[in-house]
């Protein structure tokens, strides 16, 4: 067994099982270094060419090559190797995780006085845009349970987020995202008290402590769809120190009253949704928040106005080939509207690219502005939108 990594309940990996991870690790990286380069160039330099004969211009939507790319025999073995060494990495972690379950079964009972809380609701229907996938390829996806109690699902997630991540996402606990949304919060609206915040589609916890660290005053509540992923989750938190409120609802309509929060958020969590969901997400948000509290959705950056024809059929094949079936849609949200419609005034809406940020900031001038000096995406961005309600 390798030197322990992270909390008591992140799985760990043997020797072999950390060789083979690694080995993976760095099949994902040769695919983006090697492998994409070439593909960019067979979309841009072959096939678009190809069908701007027949089209009388240059395509300019992936939907324009994706037949004709797709026939070629070096974008199916791209294709291929993109669904396998994650397969790989899914099969993998879940045998590491099958291998020590009863020993992070037994971490999570061994809790006593816990900081936060955990509360279940065995009868809340899973919408279709969850049951219908086994998301990212995992099998079961978030929600499956094998038995009472059952906590593999965040298990697995929570080590192979940091791994795909490889470690470039704040390390074991992969919380960058959470920073990068916080330190937005704080250089945005300085003035802004957080006394209740929500963090919606917490998943594992990843954001949800990160924004307990960022905002130690504040009470912290935190949702998901997924029961696995909130036992998890809260025996996660109470390991790592953290007091958070885990409650199983659906972001589309929780119980809480109206305007409970200072702060309402997401992170990532809107692609795993529908379009039809979103608004209500949005709408949620609205109600939820007091006069002058603030919704922020941090959501991954592939904007399809800015992206090129590759970049495009690159993000394509996570709801092609990938059981991210939103993901392209999300991407082609208008946010402004949406929070428009949802009861946001427009003057008091933000969109744009924030610059990952490992740990939160208050200090930082060049943080200030949500966009980047062009307004355009950058390596290591996320894409926000913000209002105030």
């Amino acid at each position: 067994m390798s030197q322990r990594m992270g909390h008591a309940l992140m799985p760990q990996a043997t020797h072999d099982e950390q060789a083979l991870e690694s080995f993976l690790v760095d099949m994902r990286m040769h695919l983006m270094q090697e492998m994409d380069p070439l593909d960019r160039r067979l979309c841009n330099e072959v096939v678009a060419p190809r069908i701007a004969a027949h089209l009388g211009r240059l395509p300019t939507q992936s939907a324009e090559v994706r037949d004709a790319l797709e026939a070629e025999p070096y974008h199916q073995v791209w294709l291929t190797l993109q669904r396998l060494y994650q397969d790989m990495l899914w099969q993998t972690i879940g045998e590491s995780v099958d291998r020590q379950y009863a020993d992070l079964a037994a971490a999570r009972d061994r809790l006593h006085e816990p900081r936060g809380s955990l509360r279940l609701d065995p009868a809340l229907p899973v919408p279709r845009y969850i049951a219908a996938f086994d998301h990212h390829r995992m099998t079961g996806s978030y929600h499956a349970e094998r038995s009472d109690d059952d906590l593999r699902p965040g298990a697995m997630y929570d080590r192979y987020a940091s791994t795909y991540h490889v470690w470039r996402n704040g390390g074991w606990k992969n919380d960058g995202r959470g920073h990068t949304l916080a330190s937005h919060v704080i250089s945005s609206y300085p003035d802004l008290e957080v006394h209740r915040l929500l963090d919606l589609g917490c998943a594992v916890g990843h954001t949800t402590v990160a924004l307990q660290e960022d905002f130690p005053a504040a009470e912290v509540h935190a949702i998901d769809i997924a029961a696995p992923m909130l036992r998890y989750a809260h025996a996660r938190a109470e390991h790592i120190g953290a007091a958070i409120h885990f409650s199983q609802q659906n972001a589309e309509h929780t119980d809480y009253p109206d305007g409970h929060f200072d702060l309402v958020v997401s992170a990532v969590t809107l692609h795993e949704t529908s379009a039809a969901a979103v608004r209500r997400i949005f709408r949620e948000s609205h109600r939820l928040l007091r006069p002058g509290g603030v919704m922020v959705h941090l959501e991954v950056p592939a904007r399809y106005d800015q992206l090129g024809l590759w970049e495009q059929v690159r993000a394509d094949f996570e709801s092609h080939y990938n059981n991210e079936p939103f993901m392209a849609g999300v991407g082609r949200l208008d946010f402004g509207r949406i929070a428009a419609e949802s009861g946001f005034a427009p003057a008091d809406i933000m969109t744009g690219f924030r610059s990952y940020t490992p740990a939160m900031t208050r200090l930082e001038p060049e943080l200030d502005d949500i966009a980047n000096p062009d307004g355009r995406l950058a390596m290591g961005s996320w894409y926000l939108c913000s209002a105030v309600r």
